[in-house]
């Protein structure tokens, strides 16, 4: 009598692919080099500088609104995982120079010294959180999380965002937020703007991913 075979574990068909995809850039430019990758990832700087200068001050609070997180997502949905990751720390390290990177920091150039106390103060978390979405969104976007599946991705890296500054907050002796208010002050109250950020910076990708493909798609 024949035994019945049993399937390995190793033969059977994986569900969810692991092939990593090219990023928006790479689809755009197939045939880009190392240059014009170091070109994008200083424009997308730049945009991020400029992104964190279009702030607001809620009363009390010492953390402004800003659209970083809208061209964070977008460079990170631009230029995938390790190149949207080197265009947040490039961003991270202009502003740790004193190149007035960094929302809270004035127009115009600071000391090193003096730019570590932006780093190391009340928004250091935030400044962490972002490198943090730059990953997730960047990696998302080369596993199938692309198109007008981008906004999955950039609601999963706008909400990481807030870990370590939660972290950084609770830990941190900094006078804010108030006792009892960390989730109010610290995440709470910035979330129907990051909603929109959000859903911006999709709406954006998909656009050009949209493009993208009818420009392939015509000349093959």
């Amino acid at each position: 009598m024949d035994t019945p075979s049993i399937a390995r574990p190793t033969d059977a068909k994986r569900s969810f692919p692991v092939a990593i995809g090219p990023s928006l850039f790479d689809w755009v430019f197939p045939e880009t080099k190392v240059m014009h990758r170091i070109a994008a990832v200083v424009a997308l700087v730049a945009l991020i500088v400029v992104c964190s200068k279009i702030r607001f001050y809620l009363p009390g609070n010492p953390t402004p609104l800003t659209l970083q997180t809208f061209a964070i997502l977008t460079a990170a949905g631009v230029m995938g995982f390790r190149w949207g990751l080197v265009t947040v720390v490039g961003y991270l390290l202009i502003g740790m120079l004193g190149f007035l990177a960094f929302a809270n920091q004035p127009w115009g150039f600071t000391t090193p010294a003096e730019a570590w106390v932006y780093v190391t103060g009340v928004t250091g978390g935030y400044l962490i959180g972002f490198l943090l979405a730059a990953g997730i969104a960047g990696a998302l976007s080369q596993y199938g999380f692309d198109r007008a599946n981008s906004l999955w991705a950039n609601v999963l890296a706008g909400i990481a965002v807030y870990l370590p500054a939660l972290v950084w907050l609770a830990l941190g002796d900094f006078g804010w937020p108030a006792e009892g208010k960390l989730l109010m002050d610290g995440m709470y109250i910035y979330l129907p703007g990051d909603f929109l950020k959000v859903v911006g910076a999709s709406m954006l990708l998909t656009g050009i991913w949209r493009f993208a493909d009818n420009r392939r798609s015509g000349r093959e």
